[in-house]
């Protein structure tokens, strides 16, 4: 699918690329000179969202300096994917080979996210940034009162919390998501994946609706002693010597 085509909620286009190096699939970068476009630092964006095909950004050179152009703009690469070609060095190329394969393991298989501002001061883009850091979204306060209200009985008010999530992205209008007719806690499950991937968030909503315990990919151990992790054996040791003190948690 065209990333442009993409529901409004997992896509942003923003990275300007220049018409004559939007086709780089397929390309072993013999000459990667060749292969950047130059733009000011302030005005260079990520795309946001699921990200999949060419991904590009500014590259350092061995002393960790942003690579610039002749007239100080930043140089704007594809990233390369150094990591699983071996000597037959691509241009990373991001599919949706999502497995367990020795294939559905490379560099290239997998979307990647882009779901946050990165840093326009930092002076090598990864240190000092200015960035806030996120403890806590309206997204997410939306979906806490919209479960509640539907564990209460209150389903119009649900709908209503869900559908202001759905339908407030809307820079692309033609792929903004419709509102919702009706809202029950399958739904609502649905709902809070679509708005909090990448968050770090899905362990908890999985425990909490009963879906922890459900396999996927290559997960498949029911047992519901394992939403929590063991103790190392080491804090157990360590933390008395008072026989018992510490106990492992159940399961282990």
């Amino acid at each position: 699918m065209d990333p442009a085509e993409a529901d409004a909620r997992f896509f942003q286009e923003n990275t300007l690329i220049p018409e004559n190096l939007r086709d780089l699939t397929g390309v072993n970068p013999t000459n990667d000179e060749e292969h950047y476009y130059c733009v000011e630092a302030e005005e260079f964006e990520m795309d946001r969202g699921i990200l999949r095909g060419i991904i590009w950004g500014p590259r350092k050179d061995g002393s960790g300096n942003i690579l610039r152009c002749e007239d100080g703009k930043v140089r704007i690469y594809p990233v390369i994917n150094r990591r699983s070609s071996g000597a037959n060095i691509r241009y990373v190329d991001h599919n949706l080979q999502v497995d367990f394969s020795n294939e559905g393991s490379l560099h290239n298989t997998g979307h990647r996210f882009s779901k946050y501002q990165f840093s326009r001061t930092a002076q090598d883009c990864c240190s000092r940034s200015s960035v806030d850091i996120v403890l806590i979204r309206l997204g997410e306060i939306y979906l806490m009162r919209a479960e509640a209200k539907l564990r209460k009985g209150d389903n119009a008010g649900a709908l209503a919390d869900v559908n202001t999530l759905r339908t407030s992205r809307n820079a692309r209008p033609a792929q903004t998501p419709a509102p919702l007719n009706s809202i029950d806690l399958e739904i609502l499950f649905r709902e809070s994946g679509f708005e909090l991937y990448w968050e770090g968030l899905r362990r908890t909503y999985q425990i909490r609706f009963g879906k922890y315990e459900d396999s996927w990919t290559e997960k498949n151990d029911s047992d519901v002693n394992k939403r929590l992790f063991p103790i190392p054996q080491r804090a157990i040791d360590g933390s008395s010597n008072i026989e018992g003190f510490l106990v492992q948690n159940q399961g282990y």
